[in-house]
């Protein structure tokens, strides 16, 4: 049996999440929260991607999807939670879901964390792999009482070889506390991606034979051979790190 269950208010503001943001090419009403917008369709091939199908059976989006947790929030099996609504909960935390896109899945991941505290349950990472853990019961704080801390940079020169880079991530990092200060929250999650992507570049640089056996490297669909480093993005310079051991 779970040891939790969540309330309906819960699965109310999740269903909103699944529905995503924005109007879609049949209109639908807007929520205010991160992640794309899924039309009905969408919902349903969510839904699967989670490894369940949707059993709402209202005509608009949002209810159909409430309808569809609250049959999985009832079921019987599973640790912390029912198991096929812990997959769906997972499924919305993965950067799979977003195409890779770290600052998606990360702005989707605060919402829902936030959306969960109060059931004492939050999202986490092991790797590149979300998962659920308990945590003390909580309501998300003021604004006016998050207050920012500066967090000191690492060492640089121990991570990159090349003195000049090492000075330019240092600035970086000078650039994103003071983003993180002015709660300019997106412009503090591009520049940190962009110290990430600078050191895993370096990494990649340095070790191609490695990088280059990895079976997640960027290859050419006609060649088969590893595409030119500058052609990669920063998931797959993240998947590769990862799967290297590098991360």
């Amino acid at each position: 049996m779970p040891k939790k269950r969540l309330d309906d208010t819960t699965l109310e503001a999740i269903s909103e999440i699944v529905c995503g943001s924005g109007q879609g090419a049949g209109g639908g009403p807007t929520y205010g929260t991160p992640g794309p917008y899924r039309s009905k369709s969408e919902i349903h091939s969510f839904f699967n991607r989670a490894g369940d199908d949707p059993r709402g059976e209202s005509s608009t989006r949002k209810w159909f999807t409430l309808e569809s947790l609250q049959a999985l929030n009832a079921e019987t099996k599973g640790d912390l939670l029912p198991t096929s609504l812990e997959k769906v909960l997972l499924r919305l935390a993965n950067p799979k879901e977003y195409r890779g896109d770290a600052e998606t899945t990360q702005t989707v991941i605060d919402y829902l964390n936030i959306v969960l505290q109060a059931q004492g349950i939050e999202i986490a990472f092991s790797g590149v792999q979300p998962n659920l853990r308990e945590r003390s019961p909580d309501v998300a704080p003021s604004k006016k009482t998050i207050k920012a801390q500066i967090i000191a940079p690492p060492n640089f020169d121990q991570l990159v070889s090349d003195p000049i880079l090492a000075k330019i991530l240092n600035l970086r990092w000078g650039e994103a506390q003071k983003c993180v200060q002015a709660d300019a929250c997106l412009s503090a999650i591009i520049m940190m991606g962009s110290i990430l992507e600078g050191v895993l570049l370096h990494k990649v640089e340095s070790d191609l034979k490695i990088a280059y056996k990895a079976k997640c490297t960027p290859k050419d669909r006609k060649t088969g051979d590893p595409k030119p480093i500058h052609e990669w993005g920063l998931s797959a310079l993240i998947d590769v790190a990862h799967e290297v051991g590098w991360l």
